[in-house]
């Protein structure tokens, strides 16, 4: 695809930054709560439109890995906007959430151990390594967890070709919101009663779970992973161009938005 007849990575960065901002007004506001009661699916509309953010951030996460010049500046900037980004964002939503430059640092460290293990002839070691990393994306919290950190490393393995990158995306994208979604909700019922042993009364418990689950959770999940996976359209038109814009922007775009969102919202109330 030629540079005329497509979007370059700045503008599909951009088109990402503005549903990262949706999303987060929807985070920090609750924009239809004047409208809808929580267990309304359209209480929920700025995240569903939000989910067209991360997809394509990742996308361009596992492309700067590939392209980058210079992997270990690259990864010093991911680690130290990652560090900062992920205060900030641990603040902003309460203790539930981390920052997404440290879920893409982790990703890049993951790539960068491999590179150096396969270059050393022990590729093997990638394996334990990339699981360990994984593993602290689940205790750090950061964005997306460790599916977040997979779906960066899916990409890259997929290699060049446009089409296996976008079905490796969309494939974690259905993890993350629809097995990764199932889990959260029957998952901590299920364990509480498995470590009672209690076998009968799993069934019974799980059972009273499923009319909310049909209701809402399920056509919920459904509706995020739906509206994630639309992001998969802007990357198909992706000509190869990295365009006109600063990198840096988006480094700090990400805090700075959140800084000014959180104190408006503590303004607020």
């Amino acid at each position: 695809m030629t540079a005329s007849c497509g979007l370059t990575a700045t503008q599909l960065k951009y088109f990402a930054a503005v549903f990262m901002v949706i999303d987060h007004i929807g985070m920090l506001f609750t924009p239809m709560a004047p409208f809808f009661p929580a267990d309304s699916l359209w209480f929920y509309a700025f995240r569903y439109l939000g989910r067209l953010a991360f997809p394509i951030f990742a996308y361009f996460a596992a492309q700067g890995c590939r392209l980058t010049s210079n992997y270990r500046r690259y990864l010093l900037r991911l680690g130290l906007f990652g560090a900062v980004t992920h205060a900030v964002a641990y603040i902003a939503t309460g203790g539930t959430g981390g920052s997404i430059i440290a879920t893409f640092f982790l990703s890049a460290a993951a790539i960068g151990a491999c590179r150096v293990l396969r270059a050393r002839g022990h590729g093997w070691l990638g394996v334990p390594v990339t699981i360990a990393l994984l593993v602290l994306a689940q205790l750090l919290r950061v964005d997306y967890g460790w599916i977040g950190v997979l779906t960066v490393l899916a990409v890259y393995a997929a290699g060049t070709n446009r089409r296996r990158q976008l079905l490796a995306l969309a494939g974690c994208l259905l993890l993350y919101y629809l097995a990764g979604g199932l889990w959260a909700y029957f998952g901590p019922a299920a364990l509480g009663l498995l470590e009672s042993r209690d076998w009968a009364g799993l069934l019974t418990q799980l059972g009273t779970y499923l009319p909310s689950f049909r209701r809402f959770y399920l056509p919920y999940s459904l509706l995020m992973a739906g509206f994630a996976c639309l992001a998969l359209l802007p990357l198909s038109r992706y000509n190869g161009q990295r365009g006109n814009g600063s990198r840096w922007f988006f480094y700090w775009f990400y805090p700075g938005h959140l800084v000014v969102l959180y104190a408006l919202s503590m303004l607020i109330g």
